[in-house]
């Protein structure tokens, strides 16, 4: 029969501990936790500023969409003057007003209104008139014709290769913008399916919650 060691171990007293990094154990205690529910605390409300920004952002779309240029900048002479009303600078009120617009840009294809002067008012509907005249050449065929004015090598037929490079860019980002607002519907009716499964709480819709998650990885 094989021999076993036994090893021997003995207790060793641990010290209590009285201070910790220069406080004392009370004073350490006490800061972490006021440390710790304030974080909370902020975090909450970082979290509902977000929100609250998502409404905002939602509300002023619904406003100033469709809006003239004049009445575009009539509302954001309003927008700047409320924040001065609470005493904000004009610069920092110009600037938050800027940041919004630019959200309501990105969350919702929002269109800034240009200016109605009447240069502007020209240059809008002679752009109008050549987007018209070459509606009926396909991205192949101006592209085609474009290369042809490059290769003429004349300023006038740079000029009119530069038109239809022009054009072919604003295809394209329509295109993209279309594309791009397909997808935030589609991202929305996401959202608002989620948001009822959630709220539904059944085992079905717990089962198709955890489908969507195994799809999105």
């Amino acid at each position: 029969m094989a021999n076993t060691a036994t090893v021997a171990t003995s207790a060793v007293a641990v010290p209590a501990i009285e201070s910790i990094n220069g406080m004392s154990i009370d004073q350490a205690r006490e800061t972490m936790f006021q440390i710790a529910t304030e974080t909370r605390d902020a975090e909450k409300l970082i979290g509902a500023g977000k929100d609250a920004l998502a409404v905002l952002d939602s509300n002023i779309h619904d406003i100033i969409k469709g809006a003239t240029y004049v009445e575009f900048m009539k509302f954001r002479e309003f927008h700047i003057a409320g924040s001065v009303d609470k005493l904000d600078s004009v610069d920092a009120a110009q600037k938050r007003f800027e940041r919004q617009v630019n959200r309501v840009i990105t969350e919702f294809n929002f269109v800034r209104p240009k200016s109605e002067s009447k240069d502007a008012v020209r240059k809008a509907d002679a752009k109008q008139k050549e987007v018209a005249k070459l509606a009926e050449f396909s991205d192949a065929e101006l592209e085609e014709k474009r290369l042809e004015l490059k290769a003429q090598d004349t300023k006038a037929s740079d000029n009119e290769a530069i038109k239809l490079r022009k054009e072919l860019e604003r295809r394209q980002a329509d295109a993209i913008s279309a594309e791009k607002e397909q997808v935030n519907a589609l991202r929305d009716q996401a959202i608002k399916r989620v948001k009822e499964l959630a709220k539904s709480g059944t085992p079905d819709a717990t089962a198709l919650l955890e489908q969507v998650v195994l799809l999105l990885g």
